[in-house]
């Protein structure tokens, strides 16, 4: 995945703002060229992964340390290069109404300076593209993106087809401006299923929506291979799956890859090793590209999700219930 950055640092004094509608999904999808079915070439890594080999070491099996606990529930870590902070979601599920639980963005300047940078987000998984941080906002069953500069907030995938979606969860961008994320129905909060699916969902960079699978129950977490030419993504009762990134963005047919507890987020380092949380049992499951386990390391009950960053790409950050952690990795990672 890339660590596209937004054009310029955030602004503290700045306030909150309104929905404004941007672009508008839901377009239907166009016919493949018998070249785009062909798999993607790899990309090149980027400079913060050169030189590492695919047998780096692991970060020491020690338990993160916390970096602040107290918080409701936190989700959705992402770093961004250009604000030099981590952002992550605390999604309230002691305040939940009509359109779900309450939620907003933090921001986490290292070693440990936080401050609330959108009150009131709608926001569970984030990601960082060139125009700012993507949100997965079940508040209005959308993506929406917050401008780093402004917090306005803008719509960058409305809908399938004029259906709203459930509750968009977790989001993966590709360098070339393809946008995956996962569609389960967990903030639902008594709203009805447009799709009457639970799916994942590509948004290609003309602005097409296509539903790549139906088939998932309760996709969650989801991430890029470091030369993007596989995506994983993970289910509540079907582990963790990967799929082929072809030349057009597509994908092509899932494959399971391995079996974790409770799969929830997961970060991805420069050796191409999958950082997945495992949600009931507390845990970061270390998993090879190849779907070996290679580690188990505890965290927090309700581990939710982890993501690479720092200005060496080495501290690996990770939300679990109440609390954020943090880990000194050995080998740099991506930023969600």
């Amino acid at each position: 995945m890339l660590a596209c950055q937004a054009p310029s640092a955030p602004n503290p004094e700045a306030p909150a703002a309104t929905p404004v509608k941007e672009d508008v999904g839901g377009a239907p999808p166009a016919a493949a060229s018998p070249s785009a079915a062909a798999p993607a070439a790899p990309r090149a890594l980027p400079a913060f992964c050169q030189g590492v080999a695919a047998g780096a070491p692991l970060p020491d099996a020690v338990r993160p340390e916390l970096v602040k606990d107290g918080f409701v529930f936190v989700e959705g870590p992402v770093w961004s290069e250009q604000a030099s902070a981590f952002f992550f979601s605390e999604m309230d599920f002691n305040s939940v109404g009509p359109n779900g639980p309450a939620s907003k963005i933090h921001r986490l300047v290292l070693p440990k300076a936080f401050d609330v940078f959108i009150p009131n987000a709608g926001s569970n998984g984030l990601a960082i593209d060139a125009q700012g941080l993507v949100a997965c906002t079940h508040d209005t069953q959308t993506l929406s993106r917050y401008d780093l500069a402004t917090r306005q907030r803008s719509v960058l995938v409305s809908d399938f087809q004029g259906k709203h979606f459930n509750s968009p969860n977790d989001v993966a961008i590709h360098s070339a401006g393809h946008v995956y994320f996962s569609d389960p129905d967990w903030q639902l909060a008594g709203r009805h299923s447009d799709t009457n699916v639970t799916g994942v969902y590509w948004r290609n960079p003309a602005g097409e929506v296509r539903l790549v699978d139906a088939d998932l129950k309760e996709p969650n977490g989801i991430t890029l291979s470091p030369d993007e030419t596989r995506l994983y993504v993970g289910a509540a009762q079907q582990g963790i799956n990967v799929y082929p990134v072809l030349q057009d963005g597509s994908l092509g047919p899932r494959q399971h890859l391995a079996d974790v507890q409770e799969p929830d987020g997961m970060a991805v380092d420069c050796a191409g090793r999958l950082f997945v949380a495992s949600h009931g049992p507390g845990k970061l499951i270390v998993l090879s590209p190849e779907g070996k386990t290679l580690a188990s390391i505890d965290v927090a009950p309700r581990t939710t999700n982890a993501a690479f960053g720092g200005p060496d790409r080495k501290t690996l950050l990770i939300t679990a219930g109440t609390g954020v952690y943090s880990l000194r990795s050995k080998v740099p990672g991506f930023p969600y």
